[in-house]
């Protein structure tokens, strides 16, 4: 079992960079104008990085569905490992099903724009 999650780790190592640079100038800088200068790069920076933009801007792709369907097939190839760590063959035998339609699927959802 690990102890830690990959993301939780990224997410301490980055705020605990923030919290470095901004004590950092905290001490250095003598006016309100330079922390708040260093502030403000520090929050584009970590929009950047936590994938905030995403968030709030409007969605761009036009083939939905087949991203949907791709998106499903990652899962189905999560699954896929699972069953064979396992060693249940007929959990891997469904999944190969499932996935050689999920090929199908996207095959008709491709070129399609929602």
């Amino acid at each position: 079992m690990k102890l830690f999650r990959r993301s939780s780790v990224n997410r301490f190592l980055t705020l605990g960079g923030v919290i470095i640079i901004l004590l950092q100038v905290m001490f250095l800088a003598y006016d309100r104008y330079q922390v708040s200068v260093v502030l403000g790069g520090i929050l584009l920076n970590q929009v950047g990085v936590w994938g905030l933009a995403s968030r709030l801007l409007p969605e761009r792709r036009v083939y939905l569905e087949l991203r949907n369907e791709v998106d499903s097939f990652i899962g189905l190839v999560r699954e896929l490992n699972a069953h064979a760590v396992q060693g249940s063959t007929s959990g891997v035998d469904a999944t190969k099903s499932a996935m050689k339609q999920s090929v199908d699927r996207m095959g008709e959802a491709a070129a399609v724009e929602n």
